[in-house]
């Protein structure tokens, strides 16, 4: 009977933590996607998402919000050394997740972000070695969730910046980027980035109408990757194309 009644404590015990970590990690997501609106709000994502992980270090929702803070933060830094260091605990933490939960497409598409910022972080040359398993890691996202649009953005991405000889395609890149807008066509970022498609192509015309879309966008899904950063590149490359036919 005392067994019986610990283990029905244990248990209570464990979904109380449980939906304190909930609640700790969906106020640190509020400020991470909003982090636009003030100084400290990425700071303060990480403490709570630190916060959340001592009572559920397991936990993947948790995981992946530890992972992207790291991305973030790596992005922000300008020292290198410290800029691979992050990146590399954002690979882990996706790593750790993967193998938390295999089928979790989050853990495939943060160790592969991670993977690649530390490529592009040290070179040309490393980042060319890690594309077949950046490609293999995208793929492996969609085959879990056919809707990702990271994933797609990401397969777009990678097309388009590698070289032609080394398996760049523009033409796979508009498609990635299309079937992401399908998905979702709040993911600013897809416009911007297939407006850089068109503008390549010397497709003006379609380049200003996707980043006037991408402008016009009144719930981005992720408002602060589109105030601090989609928006500003978007009147940037509108400005540099101006009236071109």
């Amino acid at each position: 009977m005392i067994g019986v009644l610990t283990a029905f404590l244990l248990l209570l015990v464990s979904r109380a933590s449980a939906g304190t970590a909930d609640s700790l990690f969906n106020r640190a997501a509020y400020l991470f996607f909003n982090r636009h609106l003030g100084p400290g709000y990425l700071d303060s994502a990480y403490a709570l998402v630190a916060k959340g992980r001592q009572l559920e270090p397991g936990h993947e929702r948790g995981l992946y919000l530890w992972s992207r803070v790291h991305v973030q933060k790596g992005d922000n830094t300008k020292a290198q050394a410290e800029k691979i260091r992050l990146y590399e605990r954002a690979r882990s933490i996706a790593e750790t997740l993967k193998v938390v939960n295999p089928s979790n497409p989050d853990g495939w598409m943060w160790w592969a972000v991670a993977q690649g910022r530390i490529g592009q972080t040290r070179g040309v040359m490393n980042s060319l070695f890690m594309v077949p398993s950046l490609r293999t890691s995208f793929l492996r996202v969609l085959e879990l969730d056919s809707t990702y649009p990271t994933a797609y953005d990401a397969l777009g991405v990678l097309y388009y910046e590698l070289p032609g000889i080394a398996g760049g395609n523009l033409a796979k890149s508009e498609e990635y980027l299309l079937r992401g807008l399908k998905h979702d066509p709040n993911y600013t970022l897809l416009r911007l980035d297939l407006a850089k498609v068109y503008i390549r192509q010397k497709k003006w015309q379609q380049a200003r109408d996707q980043l006037n879309l991408l402008l016009a966008t009144e719930n981005p899904t992720y408002p602060a990757d589109f105030v601090l950063d989609d928006r500003p590149e978007a009147c940037r490359l509108l400005e540099q194309i101006g009236e071109r036919r």
